[in-house]
């Protein structure tokens, strides 16, 4: 029997800590000029381009409903890749990327928002929730029908 072990990327929002499966992670960037599109999801912050590439960014704060905030020096956006589409999260801060074993991850409580929550992990004595990306963006053929744009991951 084997081992299984997870790859996650720890980043924080609003004085919480998530983290994402490093599967689907492309890059982390620095905060850079997006372009706004107007009559999108609020979540939606605009499109981004990173070498040449037209990105969708979500800002990952408002898709989780939590307050905004100024962007700052730390802000940071996460390229990742699913199901076929490539796009940025904004994220108040990146920490680190760290190796668990995948027993080790807590099953989500039964909360409303337990939908993209794949599950809770222990770093550095906080907890931290796991998000299950393609259930945050179950709607992402929507994303891109919003932007009006194919914008798919190169395979």
């Amino acid at each position: 029997m084997s081992i299984k072990q997870l790859q996650l990327v720890i980043f924080g929002i609003n004085a919480e800590l998530y983290a994402i499966d490093t599967q689907g992670v492309k890059e982390i960037s620095r905060m850079e000029d997006i372009t706004p599109i107007p009559r999108t999801k609020p979540y939606i912050e605009g499109i981004l381009n990173l070498r040449g590439q037209i990105i969708p960014v979500v800002c990952l704060r408002k898709r989780l409903g939590l307050p905004e905030r100024v962007d700052d020096k730390e802000t940071r956006i996460i390229i990742i890749d699913f199901d076929e589409l490539r796009v940025g999260l904004i994220v108040d801060f990146v920490s680190e990327v760290i190796t668990l074993i995948d027993s080790t991850l807590i099953p989500a409580p039964e909360v409303a928002t337990a939908a993209y929550v794949a599950g809770l992990c222990h770093y550095n004595n906080n907890l931290v929730i796991v998000i299950n990306i393609e259930a945050l963006f179950a709607e992402q053929h929507e994303i891109v029908a919003e932007i009006g744009v194919g914008i798919y991951a190169k395979q």
